[in-house]
């Protein structure tokens, strides 16, 4: 499956590159150059672009020019390992294995794995996890695991892919530049100024309050990764809405609440929330260990202004309860149900509203302007759980 992917791209790859593509790098390029981690960091790991890659020489110059401390790999085919010698001009470089120029085995400039505050990892494609699909040799599989600084990855828009086959010992990196965006996908452990709050959601039906989150990040209204959309219904829009947004979507098989409520935990390892959001998720967490794990890190949205009216039906309870005042609540997730600490409440007045559905689609408007607000105070470390 790898193999084929990896032909297919590259074959795209070049074909984009020789046709005008090329004139991508500068915008790739003026990007990189502005990342903090680039900036801040001391020792970078570069590698010399070769054929249809975006180009790195540029990137190179600079930061020598900056007086960084640039490094580039050597290929040992022998010990299938990469080593590492700083560069002082790119004239230094001459052609190694596989066509790449590299630098001379100057043992004077070896430079050791863990000094790298900043790595440039080449690839054929990458997806929004920052899993990638390189030349299938290996040599960089290794290098990453000891290098502690921040990884990015330099792409072309059409080498992101929706989803690229990992292993366990792969290692993603933390972020994916490309002409036209910067996809932040770092997690825990990734290198200063490279890591963004990640959020993953939790929904059961149509994902309009996912969605809200999603178009507040487009909109740059809030400044967090969506690490992925988990879902318990294999028909829920909110998955389709994931998918075109090019999000993770992951439904949990299931036959009974326990294996989804270990399904649903297996998969938050994986994507590594810093906040769990149910947006619409029809079920009760069951799984005490689920939620002791994710303690103050888990919220739900709930359309009443609680206490009054928990459960599944809480818009038409409080229109046939005559209420002239409805809402909704964001609370942190507990053993009860709908009881857990309140975080934020907004009234609505819902007293012109003819129908429950008018009182419902009235609250709804509200919640997608808050709830993006409350992720975003989470993101910024004014709410702890």
């Amino acid at each position: 499956m790898k193999d084929a992917l990896r032909k297919e791209m590259i074959a795209k790859r070049e074909a984009h590159h020789s046709t005008g593509g090329h004139v991508n790098c500068i915008e790739i390029m003026d990007k990189f150059l502005r990342l903090p981690c680039f900036n801040s960091a001391k020792c970078v790991l570069l590698y010399a672009s070769k054929r249809g890659e975006v180009h790195t020489d540029g990137i190179i110059q600079s930061a020598l020019s900056l007086g960084k401390k640039v490094a580039l790999p050597v290929t040992i085919k022998e010990g299938h390992v990469l080593e590492l010698y700083e560069i002082k001009g790119i004239d230094e470089l001459s052609e190694g294995a596989f066509g790449i120029l590299e630098p001379a085995r100057n043992q004077e400039r070896r430079v050791q794995p863990e000094e790298v505050e900043l790595v440039v990892v080449p690839g054929v494609s990458f997806d929004r996890r920052g899993h990638r699909l390189g030349y299938g040799m290996g040599y960089y599989d290794s290098l990453l695991k000891k290098v502690k600084g921040c990884k990015v990855g330099l792409a072309y828009d059409m080498q992101i892919v929706e989803h690229v086959p990992d292993e366990p010992h792969d290692v993603a990196v933390d972020m994916v530049v490309t002409q036209s965006e910067i996809i932040m996908c770092g997690k825990a452990g990734a290198g200063a100024g490279c890591r963004k709050f990640r959020v993953a959601v939790l929904a059961s039906g149509r994902g309009s309050d996912f969605l809200s989150i999603v178009d507040a990040v487009k909109g740059k209204k809030l400044d967090v990764f969506i690490a992925g959309l988990i879902t318990d219904n294999p028909d829920a829009p909110a998955a389709k809405k994931a998918e075109e947004n090019g999000i993770p979507a992951f439904f949990i098989p299931h036959a009974s609440r326990e294996e989804l409520d270990i399904g649903v935990m297996k998969k938050l390892e994986e994507l590594e929330p810093d906040l769990v959001v149910l947006a619409g998720y029809m079920k009760v967490i069951k799984s005490r260990e689920l939620l002791q794990r994710y303690a103050g890190k888990m919220i739900n949205i709930h359309p009443s202004l609680l206490p009054k009216y928990p459960g599944a039906h809480a818009q038409k309870d409080a229109f046939d309860a005559g209420e002239k005042v409805s809402g909704y609540t964001i609370h942190f997730v507990d053993e009860s149900l709908d009881g857990g600490k309140i975080i934020h409440q907004e009234k609505v007045d819902i007293s012109d509203c003819k129908t429950a559905d008018e009182a419902a689609a009235a609250i709804l408007e509200r919640e997608h302007i808050g709830l993006p607000q409350v992720v975003g105070r989470f993101a910024r470390g004014e709410i702890k759980g």
